[in-house]
C-alpha cells in the first residue's frame, strides 16, 4: 500500500507545470521510496595498512556517542581522516577516521557547509572515540558474542586474532559496542585546552538536532540493538560535544527521534 501510494504521489508530481514541481525542492523521493530518514554520502578513505584494528558483528552495538571535531564547521570528512592518521605513533598508528559518520552543517546563522552525513569508519569495525580504556558493562548478547571469539583483531592481510585485554571481567572496552557521530565544528567555550573554541558559545542548530535524530533513528531501524544515546563526556574529562549546551542537545535528540518513531534511552 505504502509502494502504492508513493508511485501516485510520484507520478502526480511529474504531471504538474514545472514551476509546481520546483516549489517542492524539500521533497527526497529517493529516501521516500528506500524508505530512509536521511542520505548519507560514501567516501574511500586512505587507510594506514600497517595499523591493527578490530573487527566486531554489528549486533555488539548498542550505544551512539555523539561528538564535535573541535575544528572549522567548514572541515572535510577527508581532512579528519588525514588527521587521524597523522595522530597516532610510528608504534601504535591510527588505522582510520575514528568516528562510523561525520555530519556537516552550518552554525546558526551562518550558510556553509552544506548540510550533509557522509560515512566514516565502517560499523565492522571498532571505533577509536569513546576512549582505548574505558570500559563497559556487556549485557548477555555481547557476552555471548564475546565467548564465541567474535571480536578479533590484526592488520590487514594478516590472520586476526583473539584480543583478551579488551576484556575485563564482564565489561568489554567501550569503542567495541559503540559507534561515533562526529559534527564538524567547535560547540565549546574558549579555554586554554580548547583555544579555538567560541566565546560565547556556539548553539546547535535545530537543522543539526534533526540530523543528528534522523541518522541516529535510521541507525536503529537498521540495527534494533542500538539504543542508547551519549556524549563524549561520558567517558572522558572532556568539552566534547560542547561544555553548556550538550545535556540539552541530546534532550532534544531524544524528542525528535521519538518524532520519527524511535526510543533512546539517554547515557548520562
Amino acid at each position: 500500500m505504502k509502494s502504492a501510494f508513493l508511485l501516485l504521489l510520484l507520478f502526480q508530481f511529474s504531471a504538474y507545470a514545472e514551476e509546481e514541481f520546483i516549489s517542492t525542492p524539500n521533497l527526497d523521493f529517493a529516501a521516500l521510496m528506500n524508505d530512509e530518514l536521511i542520505s548519507v554520502r560514501d567516501i574511500t578513505y586512505t587507510r594506514n595498512r600497517k595499523a591493527s584494528f578490530c573487527t566486531r558483528p554489528i549486533e555488539m552495538i548498542d550505544t551512539v556517542v555523539i561528538h564535535h571535531s573541535e575544528t572549522s564547521s567548514l572541515t572535510t570528512p577527508e581532512v579528519i581522516n588525514q588527521y587521524h592518521l597523522n595522530r597516532g605513533s610510528a608504534a601504535d598508528p591510527w588505522y582510520m577516521i575514528a568516528y562510523s559518520y561525520v555530519i556537516n552543517t552550518p552554525y546558526i546563522g551562518n550558510t556553509k557547509p552544506l548540510s550533509e552525513v557522509s560515512v566514516g569508519r565502517p560499523l565492522g569495525i571498532v571505533g577509536a572515540h569513546a576512549g582505548s580504556n574505558i570500559y563497559v558493562p556487556m549485557d548477555a548478547v555481547q557476552q555471548q558474542l564475546w565467548s564465541e571469539k567474535k571480536v578479533l583483531c590484526g592488520k590487514e592481510g594478516q590472520p586476526q586474532k583473539y584480543d583478551p585485554s579488551l576484556v575485563r571481567g564482564t565489561s568489554i572496552k567501550a569503542n567495541v559496542t559503540t559507534l561515533g557521530i562526529v559534527v564538524n565544528g567547535n560547540y565549546a567555550l574558549l579555554s586554554r585546552s580548547n583555544p579555538n573554541g567560541n566565546k560565547p558559545e556556539k548553539t546547535p542548530s535545530s537543522k543539526l538536532t534533526d540530523m543528528f535524530a534522523r541518522l541516529s533513528c535510521q541507525l536503529q531501524r537498521q540495527y534494533p540493538r542500538i539504543r542508547n544515546l551519549t556524549f563524549h563526556r561520558k567517558y572522558h574529562s572532556t568539552t566534547c560535544p560542547g561544555s553548556i549546551h550538550y545535556k540539552k542537545h541530546m534532550e532534544a535528540i531524544q524528542k525528535k527521534a521519538q518524532e520519527y518513531g524511535c526510543e533512546f534511552k539517554l547515557l548520562r
